[in-house]
């Protein structure tokens, strides 16, 4: 059964339903659910309410529903669910509207709000025992799905990093994958380029040294150092994106260095040689500058919360 089916499934039953990094959609207790075949059903989803507000995470009993009815255990079933929803807020972030089978249709303004038009009820019916299914497919509604389940679990996360990809490639104007490769191949090591976010999570769980080893800056005497690291003015028309700021010196020039090869535009300033930030200068409009923020995120941090600020 389609992942989305699963979601409207849920939200009928508990008339609520949080969705990491979209909203929450919400009945009034007092409206009641009435059966997919009511010819009432369609009326019934126009009290369907939505808010954008911030989720850090989906609720335990949403997760156990899709375990439930998939028949995955439940990382497998958080991994459906994470990924489907990253695919959704792609869609929204390129300007294509997400549909949600069963409850509506999220599209995102250029002042970058998501707007929300109910839907059509999902046509699929739930067994009422998930473990006598039948092999025979329901006919298919007449509007499909974004994202219907039945493709590969490969092609969703091959898709998915391929759409990260882009993005952040269109955002920082160079070959990440294969910059990071060529690094590593000319350093003669084994080991596997981390991503930015991999590397992030392994410094914060590592103590910081008290020297940098090659770092680029480590010759250098401090008081050149903090010259050198002076805080520069944002041209008009761009925008400052702060990745980090640290009070650690020892680790900002780690990650300042490991950063460096793969985007020189990286800088790393200071203005009080107490506090460091690692960040990047880019030329964007008003409108443009939460999509950017949110696809920098990804790619520095990962699935993390949005850490990401801007300056201007």
């Amino acid at each position: 059964m389609k992942l989305s089916i699963l979601l409207a499934q849920y939200f009928y039953q508990h008339k609520l339903l949080n969705l990491p990094s979209i909203g929450v959609f919400s009945l009034d207790a007092a409206v009641s659910v009435p059966d997919q075949n009511d010819k009432n059903f369609r009326e019934f989803l126009k009290y369907v309410q939505f808010k954008q507000q911030a989720v850090a995470k989906p609720d335990e009993a949403l997760i156990d529903y899709i375990r439930t009815h998939t028949g995955k255990i439940k990382p497998l079933a958080e991994s459906d669910l994470e990924s489907y929803l990253a695919d959704g807020k792609l869609l929204l972030n390129i300007g294509k509207p997400f549909h949600i089978e069963g409850i509506g249709t999220l599209s995102k303004n250029k002042l970058g709000i998501y707007e929300f038009e109910p839907g059509e009820p999902t046509l699929e019916r739930m067994e009422s025992n998930p473990e006598h299914r039948t092999t025979e497919r329901a006919p298919q509604p007449a509007k499909k799905s974004a994202f219907d389940e039945s493709y590969s679990r490969i092609q969703t996360h091959h898709n998915r990093r391929k759409g990260v990809l882009i993005a952040t490639l269109a955002i920082i104007g160079i070959a990440v994958v294969a910059g990071g490769v060529y690094f590593l191949n000319n350093r003669n090591t084994e080991k596997e380029a981390p991503t930015p976010a991999q590397q992030v999570a392994a410094d914060t769980q590592a103590t910081a040294p008290d020297t940098v080893g090659a770092s680029p800056y480590a010759t250098k005497p401090a008081d050149s150092l903090a010259a050198g690291l002076v805080a520069t003015t944002i041209p008009a028309g761009s925008y400052k994106f702060v990745f980090e700021t640290t009070d650690k010196k020892a680790r900002a020039l780690k990650r300042h260095a490991f950063l460096l090869p793969l985007n020189k535009d990286i800088k790393l300033e200071t203005k009080d040689s107490i506090t460091y930030n690692i960040s990047v200068t880019m030329v964007a409009t008003p409108a443009d500058t939460l999509r950017l923020k949110d696809s920098l995120n990804a790619w520095y941090w990962g699935t993390k919360p949005v850490k990401v600020r801007i300056e201007q």
